[in-house]
């Protein structure tokens, strides 16, 4: 991420390269048309703010990650399962990690670290740190932009 790196070298965070705010129409939010003329937005989920319900990101904001092997990433004892070959398990995130985006002002305004919140309602919906969070599945992101999955609501648009 390239942003992560310009932090990484201690330069100035360039909130240009922040990505759009979902709530905003589509004008508005890019005034750059692709090659094809369409300006939609091509999405499979939205989420929202579960309080108000405004959209805090897409899909198409989504960074992915390589899950860890859960609980037994943790702890300085690494806590023993039933069965230490059954360390493959699906194990479902409790969060998703985003881009950073213009509506996080908190971030626009230079913090390294804090609590992500609605920009609508000002409902706390996860937390960012520029050195990273460690995933309830054990993962590893940096920069990290944490939203909990228990407070956005997911839809499909």
């Amino acid at each position: 991420m390239m942003i992560g790196d310009s932090y990484n070298r201690r330069e100035g965070i360039d909130t240009s390269k922040f990505g759009v705010d979902p709530s905003l129409p589509t004008e508005e939010a890019s005034p750059d048309v692709d090659i094809s003329g369409n300006s939609e937005r091509v999405s499979g989920r939205a989420y929202r703010c579960k309080k108000c319900q405004r959209v805090v990101a897409l899909q198409e904001n989504i960074v992915d990650h390589v899950p860890g092997e859960g609980e037994t990433s943790f702890g300085w004892h690494k806590r023993k399962g039933d069965n230490p070959f059954n360390k493959c398990d699906e194990v479902e995130c409790t969060s998703i990690f985003v881009e950073p985006l213009r509506w996080m002002t908190t971030v626009e305004e230079g913090a390294l670290e804090g609590k992500l919140s609605c920009v609508h309602c000002e409902a706390c919906l996860g937390y960012f740190n520029w050195s990273g969070i460690q995933c309830s599945c054990g993962g590893w992101i940096t920069p990290a932009f944490q939203l909990h999955k228990r407070l956005v609501d997911i839809s499909t648009v």
